[in-house]
């Protein structure tokens, strides 16, 4: 098995031409001919994950959060990538493909949240109607505090922010990650959402929920994108037939009281 192998194997169901254009996924570090025995799949490459990842003797690391996002001017030797090349690990990132591919985080939290139904896009950003964020229409009556706390146990959060618009819901909108701007709020609303379960959601995300009249569920950046690790481990070591494991530093470095 090459690190081109699985290269291959994450583009046949989240094809890397896909990503949106101010994205970075891809093959990061390393080669696509080096040989893989045993990979490390995480949400974010730190220092501490790079560390695990050679210890446990993973020669790849699968990540959603791309290792290289902006442009480098230095690689200071706290830098994650310094770990990788000293250790010869190579390290693929699948971001805004996974975030948008059928069967990828947005539709893993409909099924994670068990809302049933037919869903369609809520924000495409492709000519066929691809994009982020999923639509579905509840086969139940909720409020705002009964969605949130859905939202709490389906992602085992340790805490949910969100703000109450007082409408019943049966419209929602889903969007794993940074989905709560201004603009995505506004877009939420224009799409007929009651209400919208995201992560990152700044003040004035909240304040546009206020005066768009619309349900405002923030469940986290991190666990609205952590739960694609284990699926993606499991596919791996499934359909490849190679070692795979979550890496245990790939958690949620924030602490909450």
């Amino acid at each position: 098995m090459t690190v081109g192998d699985v290269y291959r194997y994450i583009d046949s169901f989240a094809p890397f031409n896909t990503q949106d254009s101010f994205d970075n996924s891809g093959l990061l570090v390393g080669s696509m001919d080096a040989t893989v025995t045993k990979i490390a799949v995480c949400l974010d490459i730190t220092r501490k994950v790079a560390e695990e990842a050679a210890l446990r003797g993973a020669e790849l690391i699968v990540s959603h959060h791309p290792l290289i996002f902006h442009k480098l001017s230095a690689i200071e030797i706290h830098n994650p990538i310094n770990i990788l090349i000293k250790n010869g690990i190579s390290a693929i990132c699948a971001h805004t493909n996974l975030d948008i591919s059928k069967n990828g985080i947005s539709d893993m939290m409909l099924e994670l949240l068990e809302l049933k139904g037919e869903a369609k896009v809520l924000e495409p950003i492709h000519k066929d109607g691809s994009g982020y964020g999923r639509i579905v229409e509840l086969d139940f009556v909720a409020d705002a505090s009964s969605l949130a706390a859905i939202c709490k146990t389906a992602f085992r959060c340790s805490m949910v922010r969100y703000y109450d618009s007082g409408r019943i819901i049966k419209t929602v909108g889903v969007c794993s990650g940074a989905g709560g701007s201004e603009e995505d709020v506004a877009n939420a609303a224009k799409m007929g959402c009651d209400a919208l379960i995201t992560g990152d959601v700044k003040h004035s995300g909240f304040i546009e929920a206020l005066n768009r009249g619309i349900t405002l569920i923030d469940a986290g950046h991190f666990h609205t994108e952590n739960i694609i690790c284990g699926k993606i481990a499991a596919d791996i070591e499934a359909d490849l037939g190679i070692e795979a494991f979550i890496a245990e530093n790939s958690v949620d470095i924030v602490k909450y009281c």
